[in-house]
């Protein structure tokens, strides 16, 4: 099945968006969201929902959905996207936006693209393989139920890994990082990379945390995101209150905005840089301890 909406199209079977012939590859969470917006369309799909859907057996910060969604708003952007084609509904949810209009056409390979459910009550059905090969239900259904099994296994390992993160930094440090994000888990990727180049990374959840750690310990430069909990500018305050204070620790955002009315904010107030994405932020902090 294709989609076609605006100057797009959305492949389910590569999970890509082709825009004026050119592909762009979604990561599975982002494709489900647009997936699962397109075949809701036009209903709004509940900000609960989308979380069940997209974090199953997760717990995420209120933060995690926004974000999701403004990554996919910049990628389709950057993409060529003529059209903004995520509506958000306050105090609701999302929704895909009603006043583009969506065509559906199947493929023509042979895949077959995976239904996406949410919120509905009809029932999913499984269908059998189909020619001379194909088994008995009695024989692929056990099989399905054990692989669905293992999923539900494989992510719930996975969520008791992340849970407790590592403090600390490697025996031939080069330097430390205070990393402030009330979603850590977010970040781990990003924290190896560092500690790979011989960089010690801390992290704590919030501004007063930060603050605490600051008055016990020198660091070498803060990596801050944006918004935490109900506070969408809790990074820049709490630059902003460091620089009061007579604290010149240089000070990095990793964060979705890259307007350049904020960047000036964020350059008046203080702040060293904003990355947006993960070469960016590399760079960007590679680049300062080479200078030191």
């Amino acid at each position: 099945m294709e989609f076609q909406f605006a100057n797009a199209r959305l492949n389910i079977a590569t999970q890509c968006v082709i825009i004026d012939e050119r592909s762009t590859q979604l990561d599975d969470r982002a494709f489900m969201l647009l997936h699962c917006l397109l075949q809701r369309r036009p209903q709004v799909c509940a900000h609960a929902d989308l979380v069940k859907l997209l974090w199953p057996n997760t717990v995420v910060s209120d933060w995690s959905l926004p974000k999701l969604v403004s990554d996919l708003r910049s990628q389709l952007n950057r993409a060529g996207l003529q059209q903004n084609c995520i509506v958000t509904v306050r105090g609701q949810g999302y929704r895909f936006a009603p006043a583009i209009e969506v065509s559906e056409y199947p493929l023509t390979s042979t895949l077959m693209s995976a239904q996406v459910p949410l919120a509905t009550n009809q029932p999913v059905q499984a269908v059998a393989p189909q020619g001379d090969n194909a088994l008995p239900a009695r024989y692929w259904l056990p099989v399905l139920v054990i692989a669905c099994l293992c999923f539900v296994g494989l992510m719930t390992h996975s969520t008791e890994q992340t849970a407790g993160l590592h403090y600390g930094e490697p025996s031939d440090a080069i330097g430390r990082i205070l990393w402030v994000d009330d979603n850590p888990a977010n970040n781990l990727q990003e924290k190896r990379y560092f500690e790979r180049h011989h960089i010690g990374v801390y992290t704590v959840k919030s501004s007063e945390e930060a603050l605490l750690l600051l008055q016990m310990y020198e660091y070498n430069l803060i990596i801050s995101d944006m918004g935490r909990a109900q506070e969408p500018m809790a990074g820049l305050k709490l630059l902003q209150h460091l620089r009061s204070e007579g604290d010149h620790t240089p000070y990095y955002f990793y964060t979705l905005i890259d307007n350049q009315e904020m960047l000036e904010v964020v350059k008046t107030s203080g702040g060293q840089g904003v990355a947006t994405e993960r070469p960016q932020l590399y760079g960007q902090i590679l680049s300062h301890f080479a200078k030191k």
